[in-house]
């Protein structure tokens, strides 16, 4: 069966290698100029240039932690109206330390898009699981 790629699934596997880079600017281009960000600890909007400070520190602990690659395993869309779109995905997360065996996490997120301009921008990011806790209790982050 022939699958017909989106531009939803476009914009996706353009944010998986950006996220997977350094290039900071790519990741945060993703973004719209201020977006909600959500999880289990509550909400709060983010200007995105704030979010690009905080995305080397982010990716610093990952990398620490032996952060291989992050990959999109699934992606749900639901068009909501003619302007946003929301994609419920799940990303997989490899981590593996010198003399450990790696370990999967995976992580639910879903995103709220705008899709009225030739880029599609994230204006709703929400986190279902809080990463942080996931790593400490499968022993990747100490406490």
């Amino acid at each position: 069966m022939i699958q017909h790629e989106t531009e939803v699934d476009r914009f996706f596997q353009e944010f998986q290698r950006d996220s997977n880079s350094e290039d900071i600017p790519s990741m945060v281009s993703h973004f719209a100029e201020t977006f909600l960000a959500a999880g289990p600890q509550g909400a709060q909007c983010v200007r995105s240039a704030e979010f690009a400070m905080a995305l080397p520190r982010r990716k610093q602990l990952f990398a620490r932690l032996g952060c291989q690659k992050t990959g999109l395993e699934s992606l749900q869309q639901t068009r909501l109206d003619g302007r946003y779109l929301m994609a419920k995905t799940t990303w997989k997360f490899n981590f593996t330390r010198e003399g450990t065996e790696t370990v999967e996490l995976l992580v639910d997120s879903t995103y709220l898009l705008d899709t009225s301009e030739n880029k599609f921008r994230i204006v709703l990011y929400l986190s279902h699981q809080d990463i942080l806790e996931l790593l400490r209790q499968r022993g990747i982050l100490e406490n």
